[in-house]
């Protein structure tokens, strides 16, 4: 009786064994062909999308009326105009209105109102070739574009035009045109296409003698969008 159950145990521990045996060998197919492994999910990271046309437009309250968004929906474009500003006032805060949004195209419409800030004519182009200057030092890769300044038409406001004169206008003007060429840069005169015959802001083109209306601001839309960075 007690040898019948030693031959059983025997029995049962050499089962055990080819079962092991078995499991093992089937295991070690399983790992080596990859069935018994979890699947690893590999996430893409999100790229970003670097804008690449970034317009700004700096200047005073000429661009800061200006509804750039609404003007051109399709493109990239910053308002950095801020009424009331001269050339000095830029010149102290250039980072804060140029620098930071890293611009591919900076479009330049500054200088009217150095015209009642006590700075002459060749002052003002002195200060914009300055502007110009740590433009091309701090962001040397953007475009810049110059634009000029518009009459006025002390007819419809002789207080808001104050002491400004389209014969001044057109001398910082004729300064910036020499810029542009000089240094091969893109150059927009609005002045041409705001004129009347005598030489005034249109009427139609203005709310105060000074400042734009709608409609000149549709003028002005049309001529700018063609030099815009898409």
């Amino acid at each position: 009786m007690k040898r019948k159950r030693m031959v059983k145990i025997r029995l049962s521990l050499a089962l055990l064994l080819c079962v092991g045996t078995f499991l093992s060998f089937v295991l070690g197919i399983g790992l080596a062909s990859g069935a018994f492994v979890k699947e690893r999910v590999v996430t893409k990271t999100k790229e970003i999308n670097q804008i690449d046309a970034n317009n700004v437009f700096l200047g005073d309250s000429l661009t800061d009326y200006f509804d750039l968004d609404a003007a051109f929906p399709d493109y990239s474009v910053v308002n950095s105009g801020v009424a009331g500003n001269t050339t000095d006032n830029v010149l102290a805060d250039l980072n804060n209105r140029v620098t930071i949004y890293n611009p591919s195209q900076v479009f330049v419409w500054l200088g009217t109102n150095d015209l009642i800030d006590g700075k002459t004519p060749q002052q003002t182009i002195e200060s914009l070739q300055e502007i110009i200057d740590q433009i091309q030092t701090e962001r040397s890769l953007a475009k810049i574009t110059l634009i000029s300044l518009i009459p006025v038409n002390a007819q419809v406001n002789p207080a808001t035009v104050g002491l400004r004169s389209n014969d001044h206008i057109q001398e910082v003007n004729q300064g910036l045109q020499e810029i542009a060429k000089e240094q091969e840069l893109d150059y927009i005169d609005l002045f041409s296409e705001l004129k009347d015959e005598q030489g005034n802001l249109k009427s139609e083109y203005t709310v105060d003698g000074l400042h734009l209306s709608d409609a000149g601001y549709q003028v002005v839309l049309g001529i700018i969008e063609p030099y815009l960075d898409a």
